[in-house]
């Protein structure tokens, strides 16, 4: 029998970090994981496969309601979808082997870095600056290489650090590829219900999910994922991508002190 405290906060964290992903792509990772490490003190491995499975789920309950209002580009995704299942099981593969400390560093600077961006630059500054950097007419003529490598790293990222690849998805098709935030966001959120459910997968195989927290955590986080998705058109996207990218900041933080102080 879990203790009432901890199930209190696996329904907050289920229910904020399903409203967050709903509104805006990204991952319930960013609040899950540090909760699950740092505050409930469980194995980093056991706590990345759980937070895959949750953002697969979220994928699909808020990728679903996406899909009914015609925001999801569904060609565009599916190339997408296919390389970043096969970069998931690929990395979920590795997580095993790497050291808890390391990988948590890994992961603290990931979230961090995309806070801090998101945060500084807001979306419309990040599109420009990408869409300067980068041959962006080659990528748009070679659309299916470019969604076969993509894809790939972007679900060995997720596989790997437990981050659902939601918000690498809708990064890629806003910066670089210049979608309308809308579309990219309910893209990508039913990408991940694929990605980041192969991430889970291989986490299941090696007896790597966290059972006893499920039940709230799934509640919680699909209930949270219908109400941000069903409001996400109503937001300011500019405003919801500073708010997004403070969130990030703070828990990229709580993770990188974890590991210095531990």
């Amino acid at each position: 029998m879990l203790d009432y405290n901890i199930i209190i906060i696996l329904i907050i964290t289920g229910f904020s970090g399903g409203i967050i992903v709903g509104i805006g792509s990204g991952t319930i990772g960013v609040l899950l994981l540090p909760i699950l490490t740092i505050f409930i003190g469980k194995n980093i491995h056991k706590s990345i496969g759980t937070t895959l499975l949750i953002d697969g789920i979220i994928g699909a309950f808020a990728g679903l309601i996406f899909l009914k209002k015609g925001n999801i580009n569904l060609k565009s995704g599916i190339l997408l979808a296919i390389t970043g299942v096969i970069g998931a099981l690929i990395g979920s593969q590795f997580t095993s082997f790497t050291p808890e400390g390391g990988l948590m560093l890994i992961i603290g600077i990931v979230i961090l870095l995309l806070g801090l961006n998101f945060l500084i630059n807001g979306i419309g500054k990040n599109v420009e600056f990408i869409q300067s950097r980068l041959n962006i007419e080659w990528i748009k003529k070679n659309k299916n290489i470019s969604f076969f490598i993509l894809g790939l790293i972007i679900g060995i990222v997720s596989g790997f650090t437990g981050i659902g690849g939601g918000g690498f998805i809708a990064i890629v098709l806003i910066l670089i590829l210049g979608y309308e935030i809308h579309i990219a966001v309910g893209t990508s959120l039913l990408m991940m219900f694929f990605m980041a459910g192969a991430g889970s997968l291989g986490h299941i195989f090696k007896g790597e999910i966290l059972y006893e927290y499920l039940v709230y955590l799934i509640f919680a986080a699909a209930l949270g994922a219908s109400i941000g998705s069903f409001f996400a058109n109503k937001i300011n996207e500019e405003k919801l991508g500073r708010v997004i990218g403070l969130v990030y900041m703070i828990m990229g933080i709580a993770v990188i002190i974890r590991i210095l102080y531990s």
